[in-house]
């Protein structure tokens, strides 16, 4: 059933996010209203008939990393404003971006009950690509009908890209001819840099690995610095990088490497094919549904020796970045909007 013009979709969230905000400006265009919902009294005030209420991280709806009870209280609350939600025939959707919380991940009791409320009170859940899918119905026994398949979207005109590789390469100081491998992204313990760092040695020579992002921690930076120590030719900028910089790192590069341990989704991949970057990553979740051979590397996560031997084989690989650029562009947001409206 497709979405009359009066419905409207209640976000959590809807603003904030360089996805959700590119995802909803799109939803507006087809003329349905979004409005970014708050999770407390307001929704019981203001949610109406015919909602469609569309969450993409519920563990910000409900955990507290320092208080136990606090987190037993907004569970409690979760699921009572999710069953309100039912009596008042709104639809719920939930976008699973990943499988668990990278934090804690399904190691936590509450990150486990937090999933099945979810699981238990949606009525569809969207992923980004059929391998997406499939984990999640084997993981949180999601029955496929509840599934909505769709691809996370380009980054194409979303960020700034008026600069050449000559220039990104002047600001950084990188000479022309170095290979430069380049890790972008906010810097988390299960997105592998240490695996990535341990590897780079391997990386035919003159290559460099720059690894450019805010750390989670001041800590994880320091250990993460201290490897790195025993290993010429890596280096860092730690910190948000804002958006008009991003073309300055990824114009600069010459491939991309996301050596995660485990992922669902990636919207950091994503932003490498749309800079037309060939991407190094394992074979796992949505990532391995939107790279193919002209467009990067998949390795085995399970092989110790595969991320080195992947950065050893990008270097006798010739990627066309326009191809790559046009890979990526198939990859819409209006497809992921359509598939919302779509919904139930």
């Amino acid at each position: 059933m497709t979405r009359k013009s009066t419905d409207r979709i209640v976000a959590f969230p809807k603003t904030g996010n360089v996805y959700t905000e590119q995802l909803y400006a799109e939803v507006e265009r087809r003329g349905i209203p979004v409005v970014d919902g708050i999770w407390s009294a307001w929704l019981l005030n203001h949610l109406r008939r015919g909602d469609l209420i569309h969450i993409h991280w519920p563990s910000f709806l409900y955990f507290e990393p320092k208080s136990r009870l606090r987190t037993a209280f907004r569970l409690a609350k979760l699921a009572a404003f999710m069953a309100f939600a039912k009596l008042r025939r709104a639809t719920i959707v939930w976008t699973a971006h990943n499988l668990y919380p990278h934090e804690g991940g399904r190691g936590l009791l509450a990150h486990r009950v937090g999933r099945w409320i979810v699981v238990a009170f949606t009525d569809r859940v969207c992923v980004h690509g059929r391998s997406a899918g499939t984990i999640v119905t084997r993981e949180l026994k999601v029955r496929p009908s509840r599934l909505r398949t769709g691809h996370h979207p380009n980054w194409i005109d979303c960020y700034p890209n008026t600069i050449t590789r000559t220039e990104s390469r002047r600001r950084l100081g990188l000479p022309e001819k170095e290979f430069l491998y380049l890790f972008i992204g906010r810097c988390r313990p299960y997105k592998g840099l240490e695996a990535l760092i341990e590897a780079f040695p391997g990386a035919p020579q003159p290559a460099r690995l720059l690894i450019a992002g805010q750390f989670s921690s001041p800590a994880y930076l320091e250990a993460v610095k201290s490897l790195a120590s025993r290993t010429p030719g890596v280096d860092f900028a730690p910190r948000s990088i804002p958006d008009e910089e991003m073309q300055i790192y990824l114009n600069a590069a010459d491939c991309v490497v996301l050596p995660y341990r485990d992922v669902l989704t990636s919207g950091a991949a994503m932003l490498a094919l749309s800079f037309g970057r060939p991407v190094i990553a394992p074979d796992l979740g949505c990532i391995r549904d939107h790279i193919d051979a002209q467009s990067g590397i998949l390795y085995d996560a399970q092989e110790p020796s595969a991320l080195a031997s992947a950065l050893r084989q990008i270097r006798s690989h010739s990627f066309d970045s326009g191809a790559i650029i046009e890979h990526a562009r198939q990859f819409t947001w209006s497809s992921l909007a359509g598939l919302l409206h779509e919904l139930p």
